[in-house]
């Protein structure tokens, strides 16, 4: 049986076809030509050249937004691959006419314009809202965490020099007592308590500037940098938000910030996709994590309906304690126990910056289950928040819309599986905050694209594009 061979390389052909015949029809690389190509970059915010100064010419912008956006959606994130694709990839040759930019090119490209990528990732959410494919009716909120560029050796906290420094503190007895009890090993142990010396004055001066800054914890590579959970465990992180549209699945908006959780987070995702949508009321769904009274307060203001299922320890707070079983009447504004007592309100209280009321049982001495309600010798007190009655509402709704809540983990964690497993975006590239935003908005424009690729075809979405130019 004979085998399949190739061609023999050293003979001589003549090609006489286009770049454009060897790229097929259906090829993605034309949906991010006609996508760039509809844009004003100008307008986005893009640094643009006039190409008529002295000096070298430089490259046009919607040339490297091309090289960009393709190295996203083929796992290509580093400017060196990049340029190494340029000379060797057919479909990149075609997408930006062959020109061959070196790395330092296009990662300055990304540098100078990183705050456009994320008015890029808006600016295609308003395109998809005009061809219909997103409504913000029903949106979802939820956060990840993803690694960012610093080791967990170069996160420090106070709790864990503290630990450094008396490590280094006991190497330096040991040592000291080791040239006492010999002085013929002091030549060979001087050198390496010179070392721990210097580390422990290093980790003092560390734990004076924690002190000075007010800061619990400080990231030494990348300064934005937090130490988060993730997963599980403890991780250098980012905390990535997403606001997914639940009719087609695209993500809206994101941001990129260093909170260690994500209960200062529901309004202003929500607040910006509604102002983004132009949407005066839409309903967001969110998990537990974004549990706070002033946001979904805010977020119910400004004439959103929230769906959002509260903290587990809080539910079980409320099943543990006995008081908490008590209920309340709006009407005469007082608790009722389950013995039957009433607590009327006798003070107003604040904590954190919220404002709440408190109730007191009087006849707590003469009650049967005392002991098992309160240890204060003056009576059982209940605090509430003044906006207690929001929280109520939202929670009752909540269980009401069950089946629509339920959509949630299906809606908006679709698109973190595919950027952290899918494409493998698992940890950064740069660091600073603002730098990471650009690369969290140009892994997200590489989603949406995806989601699109998987709903139309290729000619399809060309001729959308080429109806939106702008």
């Amino acid at each position: 049986m004979a085998y399949i061979v190739g061609a023999d390389r050293y003979q001589t052909r003549m090609v006489t076809t286009s770049l454009d015949d060897l790229i097929s029809k259906d090829n993605s690389v034309r949906v991010i030509d006609s996508y760039v190509e509809s844009l004003n970059l100008e307008n986005l915010g893009f640094i643009e050249y006039s190409g008529r100064n002295r000096g070298q010419s430089p490259y046009r912008r919607s040339d490297l937004l091309k090289l960009h956006i393709y190295g996203y959606l083929n796992k290509i994130r580093s400017s060196r691959a990049l340029e190494t694709e340029a000379k060797r990839n057919l479909e990149l040759m075609w997408l930006v006419n062959c020109i061959t930019p070196d790395h330092g090119t296009i990662a300055g490209f990304v540098q100078k314009n990183k705050a456009v990528f994320h008015n890029t990732l808006r600016n295609l959410t308003l395109i998809l809202k005009g061809w219909g494919l997103i409504d913000g009716e029903l949106i979802v909120i939820d956060g990840t965490k993803i690694r960012a560029q610093n080791s967990k050796h170069n996160c420090i906290t106070q709790s864990g020099l503290d630990k450094k420094i008396e490590y280094a503190e006991a190497q330096i007895n040991a040592y000291l007592m080791a040239i006492a009890k010999d002085e013929a090993l002091a030549d060979d142990l001087t050198d390496k308590l010179k070392t721990y010396q210097e580390l422990k004055e290093q980790y003092l001066t560390q734990k004076q500037e924690l002190k000075d800054e007010g800061l619990e914890q400080k990231s030494l590579t990348d300064p934005d940098s937090r130490r988060v959970k993730n997963n599980g465990s403890l991780d250098i992180c980012y905390n990535v938000q997403s606001v997914v549209d639940a009719k087609n699945h695209f993500v809206v908006d994101i941001s990129t910030t260093n909170d260690i959780n994500d209960q200062n987070q529901l309004y202003t995702m929500a607040q910006k996709a509604s102002e983004l949508l132009e949407k005066e009321s839409s309903t967001i769904l969110a998990d537990t994590g974004y549990y706070n009274g002033t946001e979904i307060k805010n977020c119910v203001d400004a004439g959103m309906n929230v769906f959002i299922k509260k903290l587990k320890r809080i539910m079980l707070q409320r099943i543990m304690n006995f008081a908490k079983k008590s209920l309340y009447n709006g009407e005469t504004d007082e608790y009722t126990c389950q013995a039957g007592d009433r607590l009327r309100f006798f003070e107003n209280t604040s904590k954190n910056g919220m404002k709440y009321r408190k109730y007191k049982c009087i006849d707590c001495n003469s009650c049967k289950y005392k002991k098992d309600c309160t240890t204060s010798s003056s009576g059982r007190t209940i605090q509430r928040w003044v906006h207690e009655d929001v929280l109520e509402t939202v929670y009752n709704e909540t269980l009401n819309n069950n089946e629509v809540y339920k959509q949630r983990r299906c809606i908006v964690e679709h698109p973190f599986w595919t950027i952290k497993r899918s494409l493998g975006y698992s940890f950064f590239h740069r660091r600073r905050q603002e730098n990471v935003d650009a690369e969290v908005a140009s892994m997200f424009i590489a989603y949406n694209f995806k989601r699109l690729l998987s709903m139309f075809s290729t000619e399809e979405l060309v001729t959308k594009f080429e109806g939106s130019v702008m």
